[in-house]
C-alpha cells in the first residue's frame, strides 16, 4: 500500500486523519512500514503519530517479537471501551443496540413501537431506554449515533423527508434531541439501505449487492463497492410505491396499485385477517396453512416482478432477501423464481439468492459502519486536530 501525493504536507495524502485511516484498515502496523507505506520523512511521521497518541486514537499494542534488538511495536486503532449507539427502526419494531466499532453488537433491546406516532411522544422512550443500555457499562464512551428508519432520508441533508409512514417526522428536532443527551454526530438512515449496508460488509462485498427487507413494510438497498446508494432526492430503493397495477388496493401513499399495497406483510394481515392472523409472526408460524400459503407466493411473485427490473438495471452479483418474511423459504424461492423468469438471462447468470447473512445484526452493522467512516474520516480527524 502507498500513499500517492506530497507526503509531508499536513492536510495532503499523509496528514493524521489519512494516516489514521491506513492503521484503522490494516492492524499492527509498525513505524517503518508505515515510513514505506506513506514515504514521509522519519520527523514528519513521528509528528502526526504523537497528535494521534495525544489525541487518543492511536495506541501500541505489543512488540512484533521477532526484531534484533528493541524490538518495533505494533500500532493500533485505539477503539478500546468505545461505541456507538443505534436506532434500527422498523414501522413496528425496534432494536436499540450498543456495538463496538466493528459493528458486533455488545448489548441489545427489541421493543414494539408504532412508527406513526408522534415523536415527542415515541423518541423520549427511546432515548430513555438507550440510556439505561449505556449504563450498563459506565466506561463505554459513544462516539456516534446511527438511526435507521422506514422513510426517505435526504443524502445531502442527512434529515427525514416527507413520509405517510412517519407523519410528524419531517422537519422534528430528531439532532438536537440526540445532542441534548449524548453530544455525538448522528447519522440517519433509510432503514432498508443500512440493512443493504450491513449485508454487504458481513458477505465481504465489493461489487454490486441488491438488499430486500420485507417485513411490515417492504423497501430495498443497493450497495456498490460498499458504498450505499441513497439517490439525488434520497429515494432510492423505496421499491414499495412503485405501482404494479393501475387498480387494485390503495396505499397509504394515497395511490392505487403499489407493491406495499399488495404485497407488503401490513397488506398481507388485511388480506388474512379473517384466518386468524394479527401479527407477521402468526403469518410465520402458519406458513404451512393453504391459505396462507396461497397469500404468500402471490405477494412473493409480485415482489419477485419488480426485483427482476432492478436486476436487470442493476446486474447485481447478490441478492439478499432479510426481514420476517424475506427469510421464509416459501417466500426466497417464489422471489428467485419470478426474477430468473422475468430478468434477461444475462442478468442472472452468476446471481446469487441468499438469505440475510448478519440476521437481526445486520443493520446494526450498517449504520455502526456509516457512524465510524464519519467520525474517523480524515477530514473529521484532521479538523478535530485544528489542521483543516
Amino acid at each position: 500500500m502507498t500513499v500517492s501525493g506530497h507526503p509531508d504536507s499536513p492536510t495532503g495524502p499523509a496528514s493524521p486523519g489519512h494516516l489514521l485511516e491506513l492503521i484503522r484498515g490494516r492492524p499492527g502496523w509498525t513505524r517503518q512500514q508505515l515510513l514505506a507505506a506513506t514515504g514521509m520523512s522519519r520527523t514528519t511521521l513521528f509528528e502526526r503519530l504523537d497528535q494521534l497518541f495525544r489525541a487518543g486514537l492511536v495506541y501500541e499494542s505489543g512488540a512484533t517479537g521477532t526484531a534484533v534488538g528493541r524490538p518495533a511495536q505494533r500500532l493500533r486503532f485505539d477503539d478500546r471501551n468505545r461505541v456507538a449507539l443505534v436506532f434500527d427502526l422498523g414501522q413496528a419494531h425496534g432494536r436499540i443496540a450498543i456495538a463496538d466499532l466493528f459493528g458486533r453488537t455488545l448489548r441489545m433491546e427489541t421493543l414494539r413501537l408504532d412508527i406513526s406516532r408522534p415523536p415527542s411522544q415515541l423518541l423520549p422512550r427511546l432515548l430513555g431506554r438507550a440510556d439505561k443500555l449505556l449504563r450498563v457499562d459506565e466506561d463505554a464512551q459513544v462516539v456516534g449515533v446511527g438511526m435507521g428508519i422506514p422513510g426517505p432520508v435526504d443524502v445531502a441533508t442527512g434529515r427525514l423527508g416527507a413520509s405517510t409512514t412517519m407523519p410528524g417526522w419531517e422537519g422534528y428536532a430528531i439532532e438536537e434531541a440526540i445532542r441534548s443527551r449524548w453530544d455525538v454526530p448522528l447519522l440517519i438512515e433509510n432503514d432498508a439501505r443500512a440493512f443493504a449496508l450491513g449485508e454487504a460488509s458481513a458477505g465481504g462485498e465489493r461489487g454490486v449487492l441488491l438488499a430486500v427487507k420485507y417485513s411490515t413494510g417492504i423497501g430495498a438497498g443497493i450497495v456498490v463497492d460498499d458504498r450505499v446508494i441513497g439517490g439525488a432526492d434520497g429515494a432510492a430503493g423505496d421499491i414499495g410505491h412503485i405501482r404494479v397495477a393501475d387498480d387494485g388496493p390503495m396505499c397509504r401513499c394515497g395511490r392505487r396499485g403499489c407493491l406495499a399495497a399488495w404485497a407488503s406483510g401490513r397488506a398481507l394481515l388485511e388480506q388474512l385477517a379473517g384466518h386468524g392472523m394479527h401479527t407477521l409472526e402468526d403469518i410465520v408460524h402458519s406458513a404451512h396453512d393453504p391459505e396462507v400459503v396461497t397469500a404468500l407466493r402471490t405477494a412473493a411473485a409480485r415482489l419477485g416482478r419488480v426485483l427482476a427490473a432492478l436486476v436487470a438495471s442493476v446486474n447485481p452479483s447478490t441478492l439478499v432477501l432479510g426481514g420476517i418474511l424475506g427469510q421464509l423459504p416459501i417466500v426466497a424461492d417464489e422471489v428467485e423464481r419470478r426474477v430468473r423468469a422475468d430478468a434477461v438471462e444475462r442478468a442472472t447468470q452468476r446471481l446469487r439468492v441468499v438469505p440475510a447473512r448478519a440476521g437481526d445484526d445486520s443493520a446494526t452493522l450498517g449504520l455502526t459502519l456509516m457512524v465510524v467512516r464519519h467520525v474517523y474520516s480524515a477530514a473529521a480527524v484532521d479538523a478535530a486536530l485544528g489542521l483543516s
